[in-house]
Parts: C-alpha cells; sequence; structure tokens
C-alpha cells in the first residue's frame, strides 16, 4: 500500500482532512535552491515600526510583536454598520521606507514565532508599497501582497520572492493579522513576532510572468498522459545543447523512446518540443535530456491517472464544510447565520464555504452537489469512492433543500469573513440574503433533475426531489414570465453576469431534462421554443484574416453585439450541456448541425496558446467597451479606468479579424483568474467530444487538466499536494488543505502573458470550492468517453 493510500485509509476515506504533504512543496523547492549572493537587513532598530488598527505592537531593537484579542464587541473603524463581509479588524505593523530602490534584491526574507491561543490556521500578511513608475498595491489592491500560513507556531524562516514585482521606490512594509474570531469562540489571542527581517539576492529566484519555461527544467504534466492522447512537454530550447530527448521506465531505468526535440516558433516565443504520442504503453516514466530529468510520471487511462486527484478534490470539498466541525481545522460553525423570512428564522449554515473567506453561495454549493453526483455515477467499479462521493453530494443536496422557501423564494448567500460566536442575536451575526431569482431557480432545478436521472430507482429521496423539481420549474418559470432575463439584484450572487443566451441555455437543459424525467409533452414545447432562441445568439461565419470561417460561438443575446465571455464565474459547459439534453430528446438535423459548430469553435480556441494546452478565453469585438450595460454586468468593481484598460488589453491578443480579436486571457481587471473558465470549457469540450466522438475534442478537454497541475510556463502544480511544485495559496481562513484548488492564472495589467507571482492575493490564488467541483466536472466527462463501450 503506497503513502498515499495509508493517509486516505488513516482519514476514514476522507471524514478527516488528508495531511499535508509539504515535500514537494513550492516552498521547500526555494528554500532547497537558494544561492544569496547578497543580503542586508531592512531596518536597523524594529523600534521604528508604527502600529495600526486593533490591539497593539511591542518593539525591541531586534523584533516587532502584533498582539490582539481574536473577537472584539465592536466592529473596525470603516466598517459596515451589519458586519457585512468583515472580521472584526486587523492588527498591524507599519514600517515606512524611505524610497529605496529594491531592484538588486529579489526576495524577502523573515522569521516568525507565533503564541497564538484558539486561532483557526494562524498567519500573518505581508505588503508591499511601491512608488515609483508602477505603484504598489495597484488600483485594484490585488498587488503587493502575500498571506503566509504558518508551518506550526515555532520560530521558523520564510521566504517571499519579490523578483517580478515593481520595485523602485520602496515607500513602506506592512505586516498585519485579522481578529477573525476563534476556534468554537474560546477565548482567544493573536500574538506573532516577527525578527531577522532582511532582503537579499538569490541567483535561483524563479520567473513567475510570460510563457518561457523555467530555466533548465522540462515542463511537464505531473499527473501524466492518456493512452490515446497526445503527449508532449516543454522546453526552452535554447538552454539545451542536445537535439534528442528519452523517455525513460522508472521500474528498470530502460529507454523506452527516444525522440527529436521539436523547435517550435509561435507569437509566443520559440519552444523545444518533446513529443512522445507514440507510445502507449502503460506504466511509470521519466523525461531525460542529458542530465536534466523529471519527476516520474504515469502513462494509463483517465481513471487511473485521476483518482488520487479526485479524492484530493474531495478532501478539499469536505474539509470546506460549514455548519459541520472539520476535524484540525474548525469546529461546527455559523449556526448564527439566520433571517427572519415571513413569520419565522431560517437557517443557512450547511454546504460549503466558497472560497478562502467563509462565505457562503448557494448556486455554488449546488454546482459542487452536481459534480459529486456526477462523478459517483460514474466510479460504478470503485465502490467505496462512488459511495463518498455520494455521501458528501447528499451533504450539499440538503443544503440546496434546506435554502428553499415558499414560491420560488431562496435563501442565496452571505458574505463572510470571520468564525461567528454560533450564539443567534448578537453582534457578530451575519445576515443572509434572500431572492427569487428565475435564473438561479432554473439553473438549481436543472441541477436536481439532472441529479434525479442518475439514482437508482430505490434511491430514497426520489419521491421527495421529483417533487421538489416539478414545483421548483413552475416557480422558475412563473417568475420568468413575470420578470424575463432579469438580473440578480446584487453583484455579489455568482450568476449576476448571466447573459440572455446562458439563459436561454440553461432553461432548454433544465426543460429537456424534466422531458427525460416526466415525458410530460409541455416541457418538450417549452425546450424547443427556447432552444432555437437560443440558437438565434449563435455565430453562423465571420471571415478571418487567413480565409477561415469562424462559427459556432455565442454572443450575449441575439443582437450580435457583444460576445459572450467568462472572466470568474465561467457556465461555458452549460451550451454543451443544452445541445447534449435537447439533442437526446429530439435529434434535429439543423440543430445537429449547429451543434458541429460550436465543436469547431472549442477545437479552434486551443491553437493559439501551443505548445501550451491551455485554452484561449475566447473572440472579442473591438467596441463592446461600449455597451454599457453588458459592461457593468460582467466587470465587478470597476470604475471609468476599466473601458479605457479593455481597449489596451485588446491590442494585447491576436487580431484575426477587421474589429475582432483572440484574446488567450480574458479582458479582466479586479477579478483575475482563469482556471475556472479552463476548467469549463474544457467540460463543453468533453461534451461535445462524447457527442460529436471527436477524439481531438477530448484531448483538449484532458490538456486543461495537465496545465493546472504542471504544464504550464512555471512548471508549478495548482492542486496543493498533487504533482509537484505546489505553492502556498490564499487560504486565510482555514489554512492549506490536500486539494486546494485557486482561481487560477492571472495576467500581470494589460498583458496578455500569464503571471504567477509567489504572492498569493485573492482573487487569483484564492482557493474556491467551485474549481474542485469543476475539476470532478471535467474528470467525469473524459471517464465517460473512456467507458462509452461498457
Amino acid at each position: 500500500m503506497d503513502n498515499f493510500k495509508k493517509d486516505l485509509l488513516k482519514t476514514g476515506y476522507i471524514h478527516k482532512p488528508l495531511p499535508l504533504n509539504r515535500t514537494h512543496s513550492f516552498e521547500s523547492r526555494q528554500r532547497a535552491k537558494e544561492q544569496i549572493v547578497a543580503s542586508r537587513p531592512v531596518v536597523a532598530s524594529y523600534k521604528n515600526w508604527q502600529h495600526q488598527g486593533r490591539g497593539q505592537i511591542k518593539t525591541s531593537e531586534k523584533s516587532v510583536t502584533l498582539l490582539s484579542s481574536t473577537r472584539y464587541s465592536t466592529w473596525a473603524k470603516g466598517a459596515p454598520e451589519d458586519g457585512d463581509y468583515v472580521n472584526f479588524g486587523d492588527v498591524a505593523a507599519y514600517l515606512p521606507i524611505a524610497n529605496e530602490d529594491w531592484t538588486g534584491y529579489t526576495q524577502l526574507k523573515l522569521s516568525i514565532s507565533a503564541d497564538c491561543v484558539n486561532v483557526v490556521n494562524p498567519n500573518i500578511i505581508v505588503t508591499l508599497e511601491n512608488d515609483g513608475e508602477i505603484k504598489i498595491p495597484d488600483v485594484y489592491n490585488r498587488e503587493g501582497t502575500h498571506v503566509i500560513n504558518l508551518e506550526g507556531q515555532e520560530k521558523q524562516t520564510y521566504v517571499l520572492d519579490i523578483s517580478n514585482l515593481p520595485r523602485d521606490v520602496i515607500c513602506g512594509i506592512k505586516i498585519f493579522s485579522g481578529a477573525n474570531g476563534s476556534y468554537m469562540n474560546l477565548a482567544g489571542a493573536l500574538s506573532y513576532t516577527i525578527e531577522d527581517l532582511v532582503v537579499e539576492t538569490n541567483e535561483q529566484q524563479s520567473s513567475a510572468k510570460g510563457w518561457r519555461a523555467p530555466k533548465g527544467e522540462i515542463v511537464f504534466s505531473h499527473i501524466g498522459y492518456h493512452l490515446n492522447y497526445s503527449k508532449t512537454a516543454i522546453i526552452n530550447v535554447d538552454e539545451f545543447d542536445e537535439d534528442d530527448f528519452q523517455l525513460v521506465r522508472s521500474q528498470d531505468e530502460q529507454v523506452i523512446f527516444e525522440g527529436r526535440i521539436q523547435k517550435t516558433t509561435t507569437q509566443m516565443g520559440v519552444f523545444g518540443v518533446l513529443d512522445f504520442s507514440a507510445i502507449e504503453e502503460a506504466g511509470t516514466y521519466y523525461l531525460q535530456i542529458a542530465d536534466t530529468k523529471t519527476e516520474p510520471f504515469q502513462i494509463g487511462t483517465t481513471t487511473e491517472l485521476k483518482e488520487s486527484s479526485i479524492w484530493k478534490s474531495l478532501n478539499f470539498i469536505f474539509c470546506e464544510r460549514c455548519g459541520c466541525p472539520v476535524h484540525g481545522i474548525h469546529g461546527t460553525c455559523h449556526e448564527d447565520l439566520t433571517v427572519q423570512y415571513k413569520d419565522s428564522l431560517v437557517s443557512f449554515n450547511g454546504g460549503w464555504h466558497d472560497a478562502g473567506d467563509l462565505s457562503q453561495q448557494l448556486v455554488q454549493t449546488a454546482e459542487v452537489t452536481a459534480s459529486l453526483f456526477e462523478m459517483a455515477e460514474v466510479q460504478k467499479n470503485n465502490e467505496l469512492l462512488s459511495l463518498r462521493l455520494l455521501e458528501e453530494g447528499e451533504w450539499g443536496l440538503d443544503f440546496i433543500l434546506k435554502t428553499r422557501l415558499d414560491d420560488g423564494d431562496r435563501i442565496t448567500s452571505a458574505g463572510i469573513t470571520r468564525w461567528t460566536d454560533n450564539r443567534i442575536g448578537t453582534m457578530d451575526d451575519a445576515l443572509p440574503r434572500i431572492h427569487n431569482s428565475p435564473y438561479d431557480n432554473f439553473l438549481i432545478t436543472g441541477i436536481l433533475a439532472k441529479i434525479l436521472c442518475s439514482l437508482p430507482q430505490d434511491y430514497a429521496l426520489n419521491t421527495q426531489l421529483l417533487q421538489v423539481v416539478k414545483e421548483d420549474y413552475q416557480n422558475a418559470l412563473f417568475g420568468y414570465e413575470k420578470t424575463g432575463f432579469r438580473h440578480e439584484p446584487v453583484f455579489w450572487e455568482h450568476t449576476y453576469s448571466t447573459s440572455k443566451s446562458l439563459f436561454l441555455a440553461t432553461m432548454s437543459w433544465t426543460a429537456a431534462l424534466m422531458f427525460q424525467l416526466t415525458q410530460e409533452t409541455e416541457y418538450k414545447e417549452q425546450m424547443s421554443q427556447w432552444f432555437n432562441e437560443l440558437l438565434e445568439c449563435q455565430e453562423k461565419g465571420i471571415e478571418l484574416f487567413d480565409g477561415t470561417v469562424l462559427k459556432g460561438m455565442f454572443y450575449r443575446d441575439e443582437t450580435h453585439k457583444v460576445f459572450q465571455h467568462f472572466n470568474h464565474q465561467a457556465r461555458e459547459h452549460l451550451y454543451a450541456q443544452a445541445f447534449e439534453e435537447v439533442l437526446a430528446v429530439n435529434e434535429d438535423k439543423v440543430w445537429r448541425a449547429q451543434a458541429e459548430d460550436y465543436a469547431d469553435y472549442l477545437a479552434f480556441l486551443n491553437t493559439y496558446t501551443a505548445p501550451y494546452p491551455m485554452y484561449a478565453s475566447g473572440v472579442y469585438k473591438e467596441d463592446e467597451w461600449l455597451d454599457e450595460e453588458s459592461f457593468a454586468k460582467q466587470h465587478l468593481l470597476v470604475g471609468e479606468e476599466a473601458k479605457e484598460s479593455y481597449q489596451k488589453q485588446l491590442q494585447q491578443g491576436v487580431k484575426i479579424a477587421e474589429g475582432l480579436y483572440i484574446k488567450r486571457f480574458p479582458v479582466w481587471f479586479s477579478f483575475r483568474g482563469n482556471n475556472g473558465i479552463l476548467l469549463s470549457t474544457g467540460k463543453s469540450a468533453g461534451i461535445m467530444g462524447r457527442l460529436t466522438n471527436r477524439t481531438d475534442l477530448m484531448d483538449f478537454a484532458d490538456q486543461q487538466l495537465q496545465w493546472l497541475v504542471g504544464k504550464n510556463p512555471f512548471g508549478q502544480s495548482m492542486i496543493y499536494g498533487e504533482g509537484y511544485n505546489y505553492p502556498q495559496q490564499y487560504a486565510v481562513s482555514s489554512g492549506e488543505m490536500v486539494g486546494e484548488m485557486p482561481v487560477g492564472m492571472q495576467t500581470f495589467g494589460d498583458e496578455d502573458v500569464p503571471y504567477w507571482p509567489q504572492f498569493n492575493n485573492a482573487t487569483y490564488k484564492e482557493v474556491w470550492v467551485g474549481i474542485a467541483g469543476k475539476w470532478l466536472a471535467l474528470v467525469t466527462e473524459l471517464i465517460k468517453f473512456e467507458n462509452r463501450g461498457d
């Protein structure tokens, strides 16, 4: 039994969190590789630090200590009166710096010890300030801030790579921690002592921007390669003198394949590609060029390659449970999330915390629930995993049902960043929101209908779920007939940016599933009407500069003014799900042809980032920013500067026709990170690959997973504990969790190249439970294709 299976067994198959393995973490490798050639203290005396915020600081010549309670009876200065989305304040030490040029230094190093009491995840946050040509923090307050989740309370040294951060006029540094409440409301205290703060020059600093592979390394897929799909790795060709590479079997060190390194030139640069797609023999291997070797990886089936990532995704989801004690992380939580409804008080704890904070989103929990049930259905040959997925799915299902109110009303969300005292009626209670959203009701009804279609006939809740979906469908329909395609009233709702075409795709999908469940013709008629309206939003053909006719992609509505984009929330897969379920009900030739067009578009998107596997984000018109209503719905927390920035970002893309561009990364502003977009688009490719029997689309879908786990320009895994070289993420509330996944790779400013600094601020490096759900959903499609003959 290997170590992972032993760990799995000790958790009771994810009834306790999997233990962290930091051996292969980014931080462990960073410390092991460093070669320091220059070092100096940031400050001669620590007595110059200034106190800000709550609590107090104590200084000496050699240290500064942050001291605070974990909870206060008032909100911090400037916080909203209702306590929405705030903690109890921060205790901070601030050091003014006299506009120093740190360009010659590449990392910040400090020692931290803690003496915290009943603190859930002791951590400190570091913010650097730069007043040079490029200001840090940036206008969205994202750049220059990093959370250090402490590895125990004893004194340890931590390193922060600043080599990719503007630092020509450093004017300050702030070190702080949040008063976020305590474990089970026990008396708690924050106590952090910072010493040995230095800046250093490390010759082994990591790259954080651009398409070039890490110096002297082979970029490969840590989660391996499918037997029947493409198999490539990437190098900087100018760093290797050799012309050939070897694929070596780990078991006996035998060279299985030797191939030429292919020099590939694209708009992104010059790369060396190691192609070993001809090998279709399962096993464990590594790649080698002279003395440079990769870590071991597998070639095998999806079921074999992805099993550990499924368990680890499940672990992350379990660790994010709300309202349930999670061993080693938190006790029962948020029992005081209640809201008045008519003559009653209703509770909102349950499901899973949304992200690195502790917010709760009904739609997020519902979508994760769908992914768990989907994966359980394809794991019939692994009964233990299937049952555990069902168990976790039922936790989400319970939350969906408990948040249903009357006539389409639902408790939908709450903004939370603190561990409350669980006592209803005290000042720290968080107030959930109640909405009656036709879109949310259609989406959740579709999710429940899909789950119901997958359940065995003797499942205990079949009768109740059928009743629920019938009632909820009628409530959604009534609301839609009353308000049409109206958006959510507040932008914190996860479906706020929904377009008319996505609304129609969701309604068509849901109606098709309802027909499959009941065989009642009214659902089929509504499905057909809405699906025809949806297809009016699909592009029929644009001639590009190279003569290619591009079609198949969707606009936000039938006016064809603005293409459908996703820049944070991502539900591209709903278009594919609509094609799949509608064609299952009615095999229409016209609908089938437009499905083929959509499949072709998905294949087209994969051509702009080669040799990397990342899907391009989509097609943009240069004048989309002029549609103010659409622009405001797509981009949150922005000002007038965003319209100018939109045009600059577009110029960094690839112009493919007059007024038309491909962007590798989305146009985005405050909310950045593309993992959800890649996984959602990958799921679309998987569905359309199955629907059109196209292996190339299944390959593209699989490649999105490879991008997340190693096959990216930084050679890093974005799943903590899976693969190699995985960094700490923004998991400020619960701490690092095996299987955690962040929002995703970002870009710097208006550029269109990947940017992945060690700095782990929200949103890009914030852990997000929805990404784990989308990972499961995409892997499910690959397993379905693999098992299609069974």
